[in-house]
Parts: structure tokens; sequence; C-alpha cells
């Protein structure tokens, strides 16, 4: 094998590689067995001819077509360790020529990545104080959530549930038609157009009305986006919503365990504040990180880059297709189309890998590790409360790759949020074993 290797760019590389018949002949042999006992051969029993013959009958490149998908990896990854590459990524192969047998693998490498003064960063975690105002809009919403819908003897209003026959009409064409159709007059509902329920304030029951209605230009439907649609609407009958009053009566209609309305509100803070206190963790999380990736400068590989969009898009379609749907049709339903949605994989395939990266780096630099012990405490952790026994040997070793790669990631955040504090404290590969021994 002949290999000669250009020079390192944008932390990727490109390997060009001549195979020799030493390279080749293992797979030949493969070939070999796989077309001699399938096919049969004037003169030998099926099974039974030389290599040689089937060389000289199918000839020797039909017989490396055979192995190529196989060869060509096995290979490149052979010329990657000679070449002591570290790579990140699948390489991508092309072949140049068939005898003798050349071929190119462009390589992506491990990223170039300085974190930067990451030390510096500070970050405030966000006041997490229950106010009377939340809790009296939760109230509300929990009023909303169990309020009666009554027939209202007057024209329509915002917060109305209306039912109607509609019929819709755009160059002569009717484009909806829906009777007995059930629409709430609110400003955040768009069914069955943006800005219909507005149109629908002020008319009242059994008088047939007509109005136009002006269709956003970035509506999803191309064919009716920019243009105006007629309306013809007879209104069946308005209902309004009727709130109860906040009052023992009502705490005590949500649940036995509410005795009185105090009560109430004393779970509402409670619940209130577990979620505060869960949003701004998260926001914490997610904002020094972002000031550790805004810190460092890293360079990643374009192919890299490419196959992680790649296989985004791969995702996102089969997703889609489990939903029984085209990608094509699902895109242009939410009005973009396959050229937008690959900028779109690009773009936050960098995101993904530079978050990634950034923070291994990071684990790397603080001597983040994760012992056998704290692995095998978490499975047990994991199995404690469960009627499964515990995995067998190849499930456990897979378990405690997982477990080691999400551990070291939460036990690097929490070094970072640590840093961001101003709680400068080192941590060390065996020091919370050491604290724990002593």
């Amino acid at each position: 094998m002949k290999i000669t290797q250009d020079d390192i760019e944008q932390c990727q590389t490109v390997l060009h590689i001549e195979l020799d018949e030493e390279d080749i002949d293992p797979y030949l042999n493969k070939a070999y067995k796989k077309v001699v006992s399938r096919v049969n051969i004037p003169g030998f029993r099926k099974g039974k001819a030389p290599r040689s013959i089937i060389e000289q009958y199918f000839g020797k490149e039909s017989l490396i077509n055979e192995e190529l998908d196989s060869m060509l990896p096995e290979l490149t990854s052979k010329a990657i360790s000679q070449q002591e590459l570290d790579i990140v990524g699948m390489p991508s192969i092309s072949l140049e020529k068939m005898d003798p047998i050349s071929f190119s693998a462009t390589v992506p490498l491990t990223p170039s990545i300085d974190l930067g003064d990451y030390s510096s960063i500070r970050v405030k975690r966000k006041n997490t104080r229950i106010t009377k105002k939340v809790i009296d809009e939760r109230i509300e919403q929990l009023r909303t959530s169990v309020a009666a819908w009554e027939p209202a003897d007057r024209k329509i209003q915002t917060g109305d549930m209306v039912s109607a026959n509609i019929v819709g009409v755009h160059n002569d064409d009717e484009v909806i038609n829906e009777p007995d159709g059930v629409y709430l007059v609110s400003e955040e509902i768009e069914r069955p157009f943006p800005g219909f329920a507005n149109k629908l304030i002020g008319l009242e029951s059994d008088k047939p009305s007509t109005f136009e209605l002006d269709i956003p230009k970035d509506f999803n439907d191309e064919k009716l986006a920019g243009n105006t649609i007629s309306f013809n609407v007879t209104v069946k009958d308005i209902k309004e919503r009727i709130l109860p009053e906040v009052t023992d009566e009502f705490a005590q209609s949500l649940g036995a365990e509410y005795e009185d309305l105090d009560s109430l509100k004393s779970e509402i803070r409670k619940s209130l504040k577990s979620e505060a206190e869960a949003e701004a963790i998260r926001d914490f999380r997610e904002n020094i990180i972002s000031e550790l990736i805004d810190t460092a400068t890293i360079e990643l590989p374009p192919l890299l880059v490419q196959l992680e969009s790649e296989h985004m898009v791969n995702e996102q379609e089969r997703m889609v297709q489990q939903a029984n749907m085209v990608l094509d049709d699902y895109l242009q339903s939410i009005g973009t189309t396959r050229e937008q949605l690959t900028e779109e994989s690009k773009t936050e395939a960098v995101n993904r890998l530079n978050r990634s990266f950034i923070l291994s780096k990071l684990a790397d630099v603080e001597e983040i590790e994760i012992s056998n012990e704290e692995i095998e405490t978490r499975i047990e952790e994991l199995f404690a409360d469960s009627e499964e026994n515990l995995p067998n040997a190849s499930q456990t070793i897979e378990m405690k790759d997982y477990l080691e790669r999400s551990m070291k990631m939460e036990k690097t955040i929490e070094r970072l949020e640590q840093i961001a504090e101003g709680k400068n404290i080192p941590v060390k590969d065996g020091e919370d074993k050491d604290e724990s021994s002593s």
C-alpha cells in the first residue's frame, strides 16, 4: 500500500492510497468464495472451480467489485492507523482508478480548540422569588380551565366560542366550506386563517354576513398567500366563558387535597417555586455553556459538519416518514424548502459540534474523570426500584460506556458552574473518592 498525505487544512486531510497485490489478494479470495458457490463453470462441479478459472471467466475487476464496499473502508482504516491520524468521523472515500486500484480518503481530524480565559466566566443565577401576581395568574389559568360555556344573547366578543357556517372564495374557487364550524374568538388562534377570528367580532346569530380577509404573504399555502378571500358567514350560536368565583368552594372543587383557598395558594406557590428553580438551573447552565463557547476558539473539519448536517436531515426525514408523510410535502406545509432545511441543519450542526467538543476539551483540561465505583453505584441506583434484573455483561459494557460519557458531561458542567460562581476549586481525578474514604 502506497500512501501520500496532503497538508492538513481546516482540521482535515486527504490520503491518496494505491493498493498492491498483497493488499487486494485477501479480498479477491473472499470474492472468489462467494462467486464460486453460486455459478456453474463447464468442466467443474459447482463450487469446485479454482480461483484462477473464476478470474479468467469473470475478470479480476469483476471479483474486486464484489468486495469493494468493504475493502475500501477497511484499507482506509489501516492507512489512517499507519499515518497515526486522530480522526473524529467517517472518512469520505472516492475511487479514482481500478488498475492499479487507487482511491482518496478525506479524513476529518480532531478540531483545534483554544478554551481562552474560561476561568473568568461569571454568570448570575436567575431570581426564583414567587410574587402574588404570579400566583394570581396561575389561579386565573385554573379558573379558565374549569369555566363553563353558556349561551350569550349578544354580538360576538373576544373570548367567545362561536358555531357558524362559513364559505370562503378566492378567484371563484371555493377554498373553504365548513358547516357547523366551531371557532374560539382569539387573536392567538389562526384557524382557519390568520385574522379570521377578529372578523367575527360584532357579528350576530342567524344574520348572514360577508367580509373580505387579506391573507399574509408568508401564509403556508402559496396559492392563497398575499391574496384576498371573500367570506359568507352565518353565525348559529354564541357562547361566553363563565369563570367561577375565587372562593374556598372553588379551591375545594379542584381536589380533595385543598381544604380552602389558602391551601390552594400554598400548593401553587410550592409548584411555581419548583418550576422556577428548575427553569433557573436550565437557564443558568445554558448561559454558562454559551459563555464558554463564546470564550473559546474552535476550528471544525468541514467534512464533519457536512456529516452531522446530513445525519440531522436524515433524522428529520425518518420522523416525517413515521408520520406517514413525504419530507417535501411536510416542508411545504410549514413554509420551507429542502434547501432551507439543509442550511438550517448546517448551522445547527456547527452549534452541536462546538458544544460537544468544547465541553469535552474542558473536561480534559480540568482532568475530570469518572471512576468505576461511581458508574457501578449509578447502575445500582437505576435498578434499585426495578423488577428487572441487572443487564448481562455485553449490555453492561454498553451501559457503562454511556453512563461514563453522560456522568462525565454532568460533572464537567458542574465544574463550569463552580467557575461561573467564583468557586474556583480544582476538580481532579479521584478527589471525591479520597474525601469519602477519609
